[in-house]
């Protein structure tokens, strides 16, 4: 198995013979993962109500930024028919592959995943609406203050994440996050879908010019997860 596209770290070997869940070999990547650096960079990306348009637009740009590369390196995998099943900010350009057991990542898992094991682009898709929320939260916690017994409670009764309520996640961003929520598979975009409603969302703001002083275009890679073998094709 192999990957070709700037959004998605090359894997370089994967080893199935040191037990149930698979080792992968990736290329050392020294600037960490997206979710240190959204809270490290939250002083810098500041999002108040008081924020001036320019700022709030330009923080907006590197945001959607961020979520359009994420959106192109999924639509890509799943061109490859490949099922993510760990999308989070925590897996955007790993700096390590830790050998313990990763739990199961109930705030960023689906319900048809979290009751039946069910997974597909759309349970991805579901994923890829909690790390949107990641990102235009500025990399914080989703469901604060529930636990995975509540998140799934609040599932069930078919609550959703809250807009992350700053000036620069806009109602038409959100509602991008809502339609990846939706309870039926069917009702959920694709991820070349996402990237075209995504550009769509960034044409405006083409003459912004971020003052990060980190490349966006140059940070954002997708990690693949540790997967149990049995969801590897041959």
């Amino acid at each position: 198995m192999s990957f070709n596209n700037l959004n998605v770290l090359p894997l370089i070997g994967v080893c199935l013979d040191l037990g149930p869940v698979p080792c992968i070999v990736m290329p050392f990547m020294s600037r960490g993962n997206l979710l240190s650096y959204l809270k490290k960079e939250r002083l810098n990306l500041t999002v108040a109500d008081t924020c001036e348009e320019d700022v709030i637009l330009n923080v907006r740009k590197q945001l959607l930024s961020i979520c359009l590369q994420v959106a192109n390196g999924m639509s890509y995998l799943a061109s490859q028919r490949f099922i993510h099943c760990d999308l989070a900010a925590r897996n955007c350009i790993q700096l390590k592959d830790s050998s313990s057991t990763i739990k199961l990542p109930v705030k960023w898992m689906v319900i048809e995943s979290i009751h039946d094991g069910l997974y597909s682009e759309k349970s991805d898709v579901w994923s890829y609406g909690v790390f949107c929320w990641e990102v235009f939260s500025l990399g914080r916690l989703p469901y604060p203050g529930l636990d995975p017994v509540g998140v799934v409670e609040l599932l069930d009764a078919g609550g959703r994440l809250q807009n992350p309520n700053n000036e620069a996640c806009s109602q038409e961003i959100y509602s991008i996050m809502m339609s990846c929520w939706s309870e039926s598979p069917d009702d959920r975009p694709v991820f070349s879908d996402l990237v075209s409603s995504i550009n769509t969302l960034n044409e405006p703001l083409a003459d912004y010019k971020c003052s990060s002083s980190t490349s966006w275009e140059s940070f954002l890679l997708l990690s693949l997860p540790k997967l149990p073998t049995e969801y590897w094709g041959s």
